[in-house]
């Protein structure tokens, strides 16, 4: 009698072939999670050119870039607001009514609040160039607000901490610009002690300002917005995504992020210690995305040298940089 072998696999067999299938996921998922995350930083770039074109119309349509504010006063908007004709979204920049207290305070569709059922405020209403997709946690921050992964920068601008001391880049001449730097958070409604491309109450610079060259000047770059107490977003002037970036703080420094597991400065993890807070940061590996007057999108390491980090945020330091190695 012939014995014969029964059909299918033997235990044995079955788990070296579990073994080699999951040999061959444990190769190929890095792969797969960096492809990903190249496709999440592409559009992050994208994102970051949309900014590009919209601030060189605004600019050939007005002779100056757009201010971060009003001194404080109506009607409250930020520069991401004034470039919204530019960038596709009339409608939406139709329905604030710019000769109110607060323009942003309408409801979508230009009413005036009550806001009827399922109908939002303007100002959670996001665009759709506003967020980076390797940020995962920008919708948290606060829901009465449309968030963004992008701020205009002050450059090399001084940006005092509530708690004195966690004041770890303040020395003049070093951490920020003297005196074109010395407006505390860009306060200066004429800007000249703004260092960067931007102010959070000033009306704008023409490209006459940057004496630097606009294409040796960083205009816009990406932050994390769980990392800021300013929850307004950008449609606030006074909301993170409107002008709180300064290269004087390092690159990726995430001491003030929420649920940050080892903040480089423990005792100064309060999101008001603006000096830490108001710095650029991403979720990418390694640096962040940054719009230059030009409009070339570069990525910068957060290991770039420190002083030449101050002078690409400043836009008349006179120390014009080659941007070749970038």
């Amino acid at each position: 009698m012939i014995l014969r072998r029964p059909k299918g696999f033997t235990l044995i067999e079955l788990l070296v072939v579990i073994a080699i299938i999951a040999v061959l996921v444990a190769l190929l998922l890095p792969a797969v999670q960096q492809a990903r995350e190249a496709a999440r930083r592409s559009q992050c770039k994208n994102n970051l050119k949309q900014y590009g074109l919209g601030l060189a119309t605004y600019e050939e349509t007005h002779k100056q870039l757009p201010g971060g504010g009003n001194n404080w006063a109506a009607p409250q908007i930020g520069w991401q607001v004034m470039i919204l004709p530019m960038m596709d979204q009339g409608a939406l920049y139709q329905d604030a009514d710019m000769n109110a207290g607060a323009a942003w305070d309408r409801c979508l569709g230009g009413s005036v609040p009550p806001c009827p059922a399922g109908v939002i405020y303007i100002r959670q209403k996001n665009t759709p160039y506003a967020l980076c997709p390797s940020d995962s946690g920008q919708g948290t921050v606060d829901g009465n607000w449309a968030q963004s992964n992008y701020t205009g920068s002050l450059g090399s601008t001084r940006t005092p901490s509530a708690d004195g001391n966690c004041n770890l880049f303040l020395q003049p001449g070093v951490h920020y610009e003297q005196p074109q730097g010395a407006a505390d958070h860009g306060n200066d409604v004429a800007g000249e002690n703004i260092s960067g491309a931007f102010g959070r109450i000033n009306a704008g610079f023409g490209v006459q300002a940057f004496t630097d060259g606009m294409s040796n000047t960083i205009l816009v770059g990406e932050i994390i917005p769980t990392c800021n107490d300013h929850g307004g977003g950008w449609w606030n002037y006074n909301g993170m995504g409107n002008a709180h970036g300064s290269t004087s703080v390092p690159i990726n420094t995430m001491t003030t992020c929420r649920n940050e597991p080892n903040p480089e400065y423990p005792t100064c993890t309060a999101q008001s210690n603006w000096n830490l807070s108001w710095g650029f940061r991403s979720r990418h590996v390694g640096g962040a995305q940054f719009l230059f007057g030009d409009g070339v999108v570069r990525f910068m390491s957060q290991n770039i040298d420190y002083q030449t980090y101050q002078r690409l945020g400043g836009r008349r330091d006179g120390k014009v940089l080659s941007l070749d190695g970038f």
